[in-house]
């Protein structure tokens, strides 16, 4: 086994937006040590370094010039880059990124969203649960184990919301889907993400404490877009650069989609004069599924064949955002470019559509029997698999609004939820009508340390309430080997909502999914779950890391606890996890654990007696 490790001069290569040396063919036997600077720097988009963009749109393409959507805002970039560095790599390369928070205040940390961290537990970056916060440096350290189409982003408050994240894809040197395609080109990644002409603590702020929207004002591909709600911001928009993925014609294409989004923007995605053959999702093969339209939800990844069968010209690939991203009506389009067309936007409108278009959706949006729609627990997998007809655990877990005196929102003696007009009452993001406290010190590198708010499921948790609101560091145990089910559910009590359930450290198979109306409830489920009235799909069920659960129904997904750590689960919408919907798994125990590496970082309260 050859092992490379990158020089300093290849680091500045990559810093400059040069291919960084690990972005190559893959093979077999080639294995490299990949490095990677991150500075996670405070910065503006149209700033200094975009001179006369967007006058002029050659200044757009200027190094650290983050020209967005044409419109001004404060942001969090890594590298003053939106999105951030792309890490390319293969199968088995040792991923080395060593992050340098030069923030004026706040901390940080890296989640690697689809590497599951065996044996590298101390590297999943979550604060307070694998590590202490970044307020200096770290060095992240792990193998590039799970291959397929991944993504990176902060775990730490509305960073990820601000501009930190990037793509994060694996590829092998035998490709299982090698007969799907003849070009998977590392520009053809598209990572996707919903935007504000705010930054993000201002729109969470004026949303919980006030009474601004928590809409989005568009959306950006790679980065990259015009301002699609200039019309009701009252002004003109810019003609700021498209993202252009060009093809060979006669040629079949891999495309890898990732949805980067905070708020609830689910996205339609779909290819003007082309469909789009389904390959993988999440970085886990299927069954090949052509289809017109998909939608991705935030976490999600897709990576789609698209042939180059049609005649050489310019085509949009659109992207229209529902939920928070339909009141401004964003919607955003790539230039997909055959080589020889000219270089210039296709001729066909580019409108806001929030419908699906004809023929069949993969991934619907609060849907799972509609004609021409086609649910993740509808596809198979590659590989073929049969689960067990019993599981060793079973948890049930309702996500909704509560109508509750959130701390966090509320004081019950000053304006109490019921106290203040309707205008001003903001509901509450609960898991199992709890919110999530994260611990005070990561209790896997720290298992000596005590959680002061633990509950775990099943038990008693009156002891953590104030008035009608409750919060814990709820728990989810089980022995390691064990195989496990989760019953999701979005009761839907309140609003017309979608949670995409994101779980670090495993995938999962999807064997169920279901809706009973525009609401219902955990027990309803449960009831419904005991006469027999849902149906796993045991063989060949896809698998995932993160997943929709139709709104008013269930999504049940299992997987085996084979990977021992302290594992975040929860909803994948920036206000929804930061606020509480969220627990944590806890698989074995310390002894299955490796080592906690040498001069690992720890934390904690300081509460000495007085």
């Amino acid at each position: 086994m050859r092992v490379f490790v990158l020089t300093l001069a290849a680091l500045v290569l990559a810093a400059s937006g040069q291919k960084h040396e690990c972005e190559r063919p893959c093979i077999a036997g080639d294995t490299r040590t990949c490095m990677y600077e991150f500075n996670i720097v405070e910065y503006h988009t149209l700033s200094r370094a975009c001179y006369d963009c967007p006058n002029n749109l050659a200044d757009c393409k200027r190094e650290e010039c983050v020209a967005a959507d044409g419109v001004s805002r404060p942001l969090l970039t890594v590298n003053r880059q939106l999105p951030g560095p792309a890490i390319q790599v293969c199968e088995g390369d040792r991923v080395v990124v060593d992050v340098h928070n030069t923030q004026f205040s706040d901390t940080d940390t890296i989640h690697w969203h689809g590497q599951h961290m065996r044996s590298h537990q101390f590297y999943d970056g979550v604060p307070f649960v694998t590590q202490c916060p970044i307020m200096g440096s770290f060095r992240y350290d792990f193998p590039a184990a799970t291959p397929g189409t991944h993504w990176w982003h902060s775990h730490s408050g509305l960073h990820r919301a601000e501009g930190v994240f990037g793509a994060f894809v694996v590829r092998q040197p035998e490709d299982p889907l090698l007969t799907a395609y003849e070009i998977d080109s590392p520009d053809h990644v598209i990572v996707l993400h919903d935007w504000m002409h705010k930054s993000a603590m201002d729109k969470f702020l004026g949303r919980h404490h006030s009474l601004l929207d928590d809409y989005a004002s568009g959306i950006l591909v790679n980065g990259k877009g015009r301002n699609s709600a200039a019309e009701f911001e009252g002004v003109k928009a810019v003609n700021t650069p498209l993202e252009v993925v060009t093809v060979t014609p006669g040629l079949r294409h891999r495309v890898r989609l990732v949805s980067a989004t905070s708020l609830n923007c689910p996205i339609i995605v779909s290819v003007d004069g082309h469909r789009l053959t389904i390959v993988a999702t999440d970085g886990a093969e299927i069954i090949p599924y052509t289809t017109d339209s998909l939608v991705i939800y935030s976490g999600e990844r897709f990576d789609v064949v698209l042939e180059a069968d049609q005649p050489v010209d310019n085509y949009w690939i659109r992207f229209n955002g529902l939920i928070d991203c339909g009141p401004f009506e964003s919607v955003q389009g790539a230039i997909l470019r055959y080589e020889g067309a000219p270089e210039e936007v296709p001729t066909a409108t580019l409108q806001y559509d929030p419908t699906y278009p004809p023929g069949t959706v993969v991934n619907p949006l609060n849907s799972v029997d509609g004609e021409n729609e086609v649910t993740m627990a509808d596809l198979a997998s590659l590989s073929p698999s049969t689960l067990p007809p019993e599981v060793d655990r079973q948890f049930y877990l309702g996500f909704d609004f509560s109508r509750v005196n959130n701390s966090l929102l509320y004081n019950t003696d000053l304006y109490p939820y019921n106290g203040v007009s309707a205008e001003w009452q903001v509901n509450t993001p609960q898991l199992n009508e709890l919110n999530f406290v994260f611990p005070s010190a990561p209790p896997l590198s720290q298992p000596e340390g005590a959680i002061p708010r633990l509950c775990r499921y099943g038990e008693e948790v009156s002891s953590y309430c104030e008035s009608d609101f409750c919060s814990c560091t709820y728990l989810l145990e089980v022995a390691l080997g064990e195989t496990v089910e989760l019953v999701l559910v979005a009761e839907g009590q309140i609003g017309d909502e979608n949670h995409p359930y994101h779980l670090h450290g495993n995938k999962f198979h999807v064997v169920a999914m279901g809706k009973l109306g525009s609401a219902t409830t955990v027990q309803e489920v449960m009831e419904l779950d005991a006469a027999g009235g849902i149906t796993r799909k045991l063989q060949d069920a896809v698998e995932k890391d993160t997943v929709t659960i139709p709104d008013g129904g269930f999504t049940v997904v299992r997987f085996a606890a084979d990977n021992p750590g302290w594992w975040l689960m929860h909803c994948h919408l920036t206000f929804h996890s930061e606020v509480g919907m969220a627990a944590l798994l806890h698989v074995g125990g310390v002894e299955d654990l490796p080592p906690v590496p040498t001069g690992f970082p720890t934390c904690g309260d300081f509460m000495p007696e007085i």
